[in-house]
């Protein structure tokens, strides 16, 4: 945000070890004010070589990092994701969406668990927080039942949870 320094507990920060959508995703929510000067200290791309609009240069400082820590096809695999995820859509967002396995939770259980478990929320009440403020979507579709429950993996197996606009999971048996 260009006030205060990155961490990982103001949730703030772009992990080197992030997967290429996570860390894409960050990086494309880079605030215009810090654009320059990230890509300054953070790439080799000449300033005059910038495109005009914010939004454009925010597209290639992501790409221009996620290449750098990921390779080139990764890095066009996660644009492809992001905006594919952004439009609601989960088709072809192929390998760049982290996995996580169902076969820790026990059935029938409740999304905000769910959410826990899977990394998406640090606690189920966070998770409950998110769904009542509309920030959970399964598949692209926004869930409001804070007790939505789910009586077997079969229910999710193959579906894109997704918590605000950057943490996403595939879900898997």
């Amino acid at each position: 945000d260009g006030i205060q320094k990155m961490s990982k507990s103001l949730g703030n920060y772009v992990g080197l070890s992030d997967d290429p959508l996570t860390m894409y995703s960050k990086l494309e929510g880079t605030p215009d004010h810090l654009l320059k000067q990230y890509f300054e200290l953070l790439t080799n791309v000449p300033l005059d070589q910038l495109p005009a609009q914010p939004r454009e240069q925010q597209k290639q400082l992501a790409l221009t990092i996620v290449t750098q820590y990921h390779g080139e096809a990764a890095a066009k695999e996660a644009q492809q994701a992001a905006l594919n995820l952004v439009k609601g859509s989960t088709t072809g967002t192929g390998d760049s969406v982290p996995e996580f396995s169902l076969s820790s939770v026990e059935f029938p259980a409740k999304l905000f668990y769910i959410l826990k478990e899977s990394g998406l929320c640090q606690s189920s009440g966070e998770g409950r927080r998110q769904i009542q403020g509309g920030g959970v979507k399964l598949d692209g579709d926004r869930i409001s039942a804070v007790d939505q429950t789910f009586d077997s993996p079969d229910q999710l197996v193959g579906k894109v949870l997704q918590v605000g606009k950057k943490k996403f999971a595939r879900l898997v048996s």
